[in-house]
C-alpha cells in the first residue's frame, strides 16, 4: 500500500490533490457537522476531504484565545504642523511638542488623555502624504504576540526596538518600547503594535492633564472598508469580533466591531452612497476614517467645538475632516 505523506488542514485545503481515501473519515459527534459542511461547499468544489480541512481550521481559530490589544494612540500626517497643531489647540486638546527631528525641529505635536489613549498630529515625510493616518495598539509582549499571529498564518516582521529622549524642566528621560508591524501593509488594517518597555518612563515623558474639551480616552477607531467580512479575517484572533452589526447613520455605514482591551475598532462599510464613509473610498479607498473620543462632559465638549459641530444628534458631537485636519472626530459620553 502507498503511503500517504501527512499533510496539515491548511496543505489539505489548499492542494491541487483529489484525495479518494474520504470514506474512511469517520467525524465524532462532538466534531463540527463535517458533512452540513461538505454540503455547503460544494459549489465551490472542494473535496469532502478540504472541507474537513476546512472545518479544522475554522475550529482551530475559533477556539483560540483573543490576543490583549489596547487602543493607544493615533497619528495622523498634516502638511502644515504649526497650522495643524493651532487647529487642535482650538478643539479643546492639549497639544504638546514632540520628538526633534534630524535638523532639530520639533516634527510631532501630541495630546495624552487621561483613561488611556491619545493623538498625535505628524509632519509629512518622503511616502508619507497629509491625510494618512494609522493608530498603534498597546500590547503586554511583542515577541508572544508576533508568534500568536505567525501562527495564525498572519506574517509578522520581527518586533524592533525604539527609545525617545525627552528633554523636560526636571531633566532628559527616555522612553523604550517594541515595535511590531505585518510584514503585508493592508489599506483595511492600518495599525500596529507597541510594547512599552519602561512604563514609569512614559508616565513622566506624557502627563495625562485634564482636556478643554473633556476627552478622556481613544475610545474607537473607525476605518472605512469595502468589504467587512474580509477585513476583519485579517485582523485575526486581535480582540474579539462582535457577531451582529452596528447601524451608524452619521457616517452612513454599519459597522462590525472588534472588540479589545481598551477601546473597538470599527469595520465601515457604506450604506448610503452619498454618505462620509461612501465618499471617503471613492476619493482615498480603505481605510481610517476617523475616531471615537469617550469625554466626561459632552456639554462642556459641545461648547469648546461650537459651530464645527455639525452633528445633528444630541447624543454626539461630530467635528468634519475639513476642521479636524483630515480625520472625523466623534465625541460621546
Amino acid at each position: 500500500m502507498r503511503s500517504m505523506r501527512w499533510r496539515s488542514p491548511r496543505d489539505l485545503l489548499f492542494s491541487s490533490e483529489d484525495f479518494t481515501q474520504t470514506r474512511q473519515l469517520k467525524p465524532r459527534p462532538r466534531d463540527i457537522n463535517i458533512r452540513k459542511l461538505i454540503h455547503i461547499t460544494e459549489d465551490r468544489h472542494l473535496t469532502p476531504i478540504r472541507a474537513v480541512a476546512l472545518a479544522a481550521l475554522l475550529s482551530a481559530s475559533g477556539s483560540a484565545q483573543p490576543i490583549e490589544a489596547k487602543l493607544n494612540d493615533f497619528t495622523i500626517a498634516v502638511d502644515d504642523l504649526p497650522a495643524a497643531k493651532r487647529l487642535y489647540s482650538s478643539l479643546g486638546f492639549l497639544m504638546t511638542g514632540g520628538r526633534s527631528g534630524n535638523s532639530g525641529e520639533i516634527d510631532n505635536s501630541m495630546s495624552a488623555f487621561r483613561d488611556g489613549g491619545g493623538l498625535a498630529l505628524f509632519a509629512t515625510r518622503e511616502r508619507v502624504k497629509a491625510g494618512d493616518s494609522q493608530t498603534d495598539l498597546e500590547i503586554v509582549s511583542a515577541e508572544q504576540v508576533a508568534r500568536e499571529l505567525n501562527r495564525a498564518g498572519l506574517k509578522m516582521n520581527d518586533p524592533r526596538p525604539g527609545s525617545r529622549t525627552w528633554n523636560l524642566t526636571n531633566g532628559p528621560v527616555t522612553t523604550k518600547w517594541l515595535s511590531l508591524r505585518f510584514a503585508e501593509h493592508v489599506n483595511s488594517r492600518p495599525v500596529y503594535f507597541v510594547q512599552i518597555l519602561d512604563v514609569a518612563a512614559f508616565r513622566i515623558a506624557r502627563p495625562r492633564p485634564a482636556q478643554p474639551n473633556s476627552a478622556i480616552s481613544l475610545s474607537a477607531l473607525l476605518i472605512a472598508v469595502n468589504d467587512p467580512d474580509k477585513a476583519a479575517a485579517g485582523y485575526g484572533n486581535i480582540g474579539k469580533l462582535s457577531p451582529t452589526e452596528i447601524k451608524l447613520p452619521e457616517f452612513g455605514a454599519f459597522a462590525k466591531e472588534i472588540i479589545l482591551a481598551r477601546g473597538s475598532i470599527f469595520l465601515l462599510r457604506s450604506a448610503d452612497p452619498s454618505g462620509p464613509t461612501a465618499q471617503h473610498l471613492k476619493s482615498r479607498g480603505e481605510g481610517i476614517l476617523g475616531v471615537r473620543l469617550a469625554v466626561s462632559d459632552l456639554d462642556q465638549t459641545r461648547k469648546v467645538i461650537g459651530e464645527k459641530n455639525i452633528s445633528k444628534d444630541k447624543r454626539f458631537v461630530l467635528v468634519s475632516p475639513e476642521n479636524a485636519a483630515g480625520a472625523w472626530l466623534q465625541f460621546l459620553r
